[in-house]
């Protein structure tokens, strides 16, 4: 089993590269790992508009490295209409890929927003990673 993360970050200015594929904001930090063929792509603190184009360029970059994504919004404390489009994309792309696309997401203010829309619907929602494992 392959194992690895990759970072980079968004400074006051824009993009800087760290090593690869991480991003930070100071309200977003994105980690992409590898396990084996499937990328996890966790995302901590808030999606918006400003942040909103960052959450979609990582599920780009680790769909083209990795067969099945995994975005775990379990540290993610605010979504956005913006970050709801972004996923909804990314979905629409994967899945026109031939890619799954699966959200890790506890209850809480995310899970509220994807229920609330009806997106809970539309994406392949677990509480856990481990949860997603066994399913």
């Amino acid at each position: 089993m392959t194992h690895a993360a990759t970072a980079r970050s968004l400074g006051p200015s824009g993009p800087v590269a760290v090593d690869g594929s991480a991003i930070a904001r100071e309200q977003l930090t994105i980690i992409e790992h590898h396990v084996g063929r499937r990328a996890v792509v966790a995302v901590a603190g808030e999606v918006d508009m400003q942040t909103a184009p960052d959450l979609r360029t990582a599920i780009e970059t680790a769909s083209s490295r990795a067969l099945e994504i995994w975005v775990d919004l379990t540290d993610t404390t605010f979504m956005d209409s913006s970050g709801l489009h972004a996923l909804a994309a990314a979905r629409a792309h994967l899945t026109d890929a031939g890619r799954r696309l699966v959200l890790i997401c506890p209850q809480g203010r995310v899970l509220r927003v994807l229920t609330l829309t009806g997106l809970d619907q539309l994406f392949e929602i677990h509480a856990t990673r481990g949860a997603a494992n066994t399913a």
